[in-house]
């Protein structure tokens, strides 16, 4: 610093040594040479300091000249390399023999050439050489990282850009044919994805450089395959790599479309679907790939979604392809014959499998618009193609329910009528039927169709056809357990098995899984939206018919159980009815027809009760008591044309209430109290002595006169009352009493009667005094009768008044009307003003004169019927 400082003053200075390296020709290296000398001073220890020398030997050449040769030194040393080494297409990487190589690096240090100047001579030579024998792309990579920060930097007319774009134009052709060859089969995946992450590279570093204006990278010669769209828009690197991609896919599509397609002339349309389904098979198989080894290369390196552009180049061409021939396919499909109502015979469709190709092939295409849907945004072509379906559906839904029909058809008829398990109460025809309604389900959730209103109108279709088979399997299965044992032989006995009791429950376990199995099919939903698309007035309505159709199936459903309920109680009214008649029979008291009865019936109904749920042993029992009113009146009307005696019916009534008590089982008894309450009356009623039976129909004839409201005939007016001795009894006065004589009046006295005769054959009749011409007699007379205690006590005892007209001679009298009153109504208001309405006996159709007429072998029942016939005929 001081010998600095003098300089700087004075101007003047000597030269002093600080320190000396020496170099030796020998370690400088052809390459050049960058290092650190540390300077020395005579044996001074102490350090002098270090330079930092850069070292190079070259010649004194023009440099253009320089990289001109080299360029030609490079492009022989190349040739020589592949030549001798035999090298494939892409596998030198730019690693020359240790002689070439030594030779190359010679002459670029000589030539006093820069990185970059032996960066872009290779660049030039390799780039030439890779058009006829192709290069490793990371060669290229390697030498763009060189190139391109200078490339950045130069003027654009510089002869070297001009020399790197060349290289570029020659280079792309082979990086674009790596994109569109990516399917090519000589090569692994592994070598295909390595080269594509190179070409990318490259393609990335090449379109992040502005091309020059008169530089033109895709010639048309050399690039037919890009689209211009009939425009001179200038194509860049960006649309040129969609272009590669769709190109790629194009040629590889033309290629499996033809290999896919059978050779005859005339396809049928099952092999049309299976050439559809390949053809979609290979596509898929083709964007799986793009997706697992392209997607995250192209994504990364150029920001390109691979797979949804090659997505939309195949949608387009997968609808043109499949449209036609899904439509034809299903023009030609024909109808199938689908059994109506009746289910008289079942189509045989064991060689149908044209349904199944076709909804392989709708799966199939709704699987890959659902891939393309997650890949694009934009809209499909392929997305509007379930339209091409709508015949197939139909025919699906067709095939569908004929296969049910048979399959639940053989569940039927393989069925033994054992529970399936000791849980259920239902046997495995009933469990197949079900799984056999949840495969349709199964079809309906994967066909998915997406547009309402085709929603409801197969869903509507899928509802009715699963009713149709619910009916079906009702009346298979009744006709399956009638056809079961040999029942209904006269000669045989009707023996109630569990195997009826499963059938019942099978019948009605399919009703009750209905409306739960209808539900899972989604018709809420499509009625719901059905209303947003429409009105919520029309998705009512479509609601409604949903719902019809489903009680419609329901009740049928019920009806065929309820047939098969009263068919059990047809099969054991024969028995019943033999058992009751030998029961009541007088002179078999010792028989024991009425254990057996009660055995029969206990056996059946412990079956019944232990083998059907609550609702269905509610039901038969009311068809076994039904069919018990019917045979307890036909054994009622047959013993009475019999003339059978009033001890026939007694028994038979004690039978009946025998069997009553047998019914009363659980919390369940027979429902029809009616039907019940007739039967034990008319039993009741057979079963009085004659005697006590017109006694009844006095009894009748009084309930009748309380009945009435008014009469035609007259009133009567008395006051009785009974005293510890017998009765004292007041006729009081008639009123309006029914003109007899010509002149409008009447000669009227009262006749009184006590009844039944038989318990008051000690009391005589009494009349009244005649009240002449006048219709409203004041008769205002007293009768003290003397009864015994039993007569009195008799609540059942009857006073007949009987109103007749005196005829002029007094010979005899003309019967007028009548009337009643009990003992129990004469206590109920001792002492008082009782009016009466007169009646006549007409001859009404009443259950005791009905009994009475059936004795015609008993006198007094016939003198009785007659006299009452005459009266009411008068």
């Amino acid at each position: 610093m001081k010998e600095i400082a003098v300089t700087a003053s004075s101007g003047k200075h000597d030269n002093e040594l600080i320190g000396r390296a020496a170099i030796t020709l020998k370690s400088i290296p052809v390459s050049g040479l960058t290092v650190w000398y540390n300077l020395e001073k005579g044996g001074k220890t102490r350090s002098r300091g270090s330079l930092l020398v850069n070292l190079a030997l070259s010649a004194e050449k023009n440099k253009n000249v320089a990289v001109q040769e080299h360029k030609n030194l490079l492009k022989l040393l190349l040739m020589h390399e592949l030549e001798t080494s035999q090298v494939a297409n892409y596998w030198w990487s730019g690693k020359f023999s240790p002689n070439a190589e030594l030779i190359r690096s010679q002459h670029a240090a000589q030539s006093g050439l820069t990185p970059f100047d032996c960066a872009l001579s290779q660049w030039h030579a390799y780039s030439t050489i890779h058009e006829t024998h192709k290069l490793n792309f990371t060669l290229f990579n390697s030498i763009l990282d060189v190139v391109v920060p200078v490339i950045n930097c130069m003027q654009t007319d510089s002869e070297d850009v001009k020399t790197f774009w060349d290289g570029v134009k020659r280079l792309l052709p082979s990086c674009f044919a790596v994109l569109r060859k990516l399917r090519a089969k000589n090569t692994s995946d592994k070598n295909i994805v390595r080269a594509l992450n190179e070409v990318l590279d490259i393609l990335k570093k090449i379109k992040d450089l502005e091309v020059p204006e008169n530089v033109d990278i895709f010639p048309k010669s050399v690039y037919g395959w890009i689209h211009t769209n009939g425009t001179d828009e200038t194509c860049n690197i960006d649309t040129a790599i969609i272009d590669a991609i769709n190109t790629g896919a194009k040629e590889w599509l033309e290629h499996i479309v033809e290999g896919s397609r059978q050779t005859k002339t005339h396809e049928t349309d099952e092999e049309k679907l299976q050439y559809i389904i390949k053809l979609i098979q290979l596509v898929r198989s083709d964007l799986q790939r793009a997706m697992e080894y392209f997607d995250k290369l192209f994504y990364h390196k150029i920001q390109l979604n691979y797979s949804a552009i090659l997505y939309l180049f195949y949608d387009s061409k997968l609808a043109e392809i499949c449209k036609s021939i899904i439509i034809d396919v299903c023009n030609n499909i024909k109808r199938l014959d689908v059994p109506d109502d009746q289910f008289e015979y079942l189509p045989n469709i064991d060689n149908v499998n044209m349904g199944t190709s076709l909804f392989e092939v709708y799966l199939i295409l709704k699987r890959y618009v659902q891939l393309g849907e997650s890949l694009c945004s934009e809209p499909l072509e392929l997305a509007s193609f379930y339209p091409w379906f709508e015949r197939g559906v139909t025919h699906w839904l067709d095939i569908s329910i004929i296969k049910a029909l048979n399959r639940i058809q053989k569940a039927i008829d393989l069925d033994q009528l054992k529970a399936v398990d000791e849980t259920v109460k239902y046997s495995s025809s009933a469990v197949d039927t079900l799984s056999i309604f949840y495969q349709i389900k199964i079809f309906w959730q994967q066909l998915d169709w997406p547009e309402v209103e085709g929603s409801y109108t197969f869903v509507a279709k899928i509802i009715n056809d699963i009713c149709r088979c619910c009916i079906f399997y009702a009346q298979k299965m009744s006709n399956r357990v009638e056809n079961f044992a040999l029942i209904g032989d006269n000669n045989k006995m009707f023996v109630l098995s569990q195997e009826w009791c499963i059938a019942i429950n099978n019948m009605d376990y399919i009703r009750q899984s209905l409306p739960s199995f209808i539900k899972e099919l989604g018709t809420d939903d499509i009625i719901k939206r059905l209303g947003e698309y429409r009105t919520n007035l029309e998705a009512e309505r479509c609601a409604s018919t949903i719902t019809a159709v489903i009680e419609n199936a329901r009740d049928t459903e019920r009806n065929q159980i309820v047939e098969l309920i009263e068919i059990v109680a047809r099969k054991m009214a024969p028995p019943i009815k033999r058992y009751l008649a030998e029961g009541a029979e007088v002179l078999a008291k010792d028989s024991n027809s009425m254990d057996q009865l009660m055995n029969y019936l206990e056996g059946s109904l412990t079956t019944l009760y232990e083998t059907l749920n609550e609702v269905n042993f509610g039901r038969i029992l009311d068809s076994i008591w039904s069919e018990l009113a019917i045979i307890m009146y036909d054994l009622i009307q047959s013993n009475l044309d019999k003339r059978r005696p009033p001890a026939f019916f007694q028994n038979l009534n004690n039978t009946l209430q025998t069997m009553l008590d047998c019914f009363k089982m659980g919390n369940i008894e027979a429902s029809d109290v009616k039907i019940l309450s007739a039967i034990q009356s008319r039993l009741e009623l057979y079963s009085l002595e004659t005697a006590d039976l017109i006694h009844q129909y006095y009894m009748d004839r009084l309930e009748y006169q309380k009945n009435q409201t008014s009469s035609q005939y007259g009133q009567l007016t008395i006051m009785a009352n009974l005293t510890d001795s017998g009765l004292v009894l007041n006729i009081l006065n008639a009123r309006n009493l029914l003109a007899m004589d010509s002149n409008g009046t009447v000669d009227s006295f009262v006749k009184i009667t006590f009844l039944p005769t038989i318990r008051f054959n000690d009391v005589s009749p009494l009349k009244t005094n005649v009240h002449n011409k006048n219709c409203f007699p004041l008769y205002d007379q007293e009768f003290r009768i003397n009864l015994s205690e039993p007569q009195r006590t008799d609540k059942n005892s009857l006073i007949l008044f009987s109103i007749k007209d005196k005829d002029l001679f007094g010979m005899s009298s003309q019967y007028i009307a009548e009337s009643y009153i009990s003992f129990a109504d004469i206590e109920a208001a001792p002492g008082e003003q009782i009016m009466m309405n007169l009646s006549r006996p007409e001859y009404t159709d009443s259950d005791a004169l009905r009994a009475l007429e059936y004795r015609q072998g008993d006198k007094q029942a016939k003198d009785f019927v007659k006299k009452l016939k005459n009266r009411s005929f008068s």
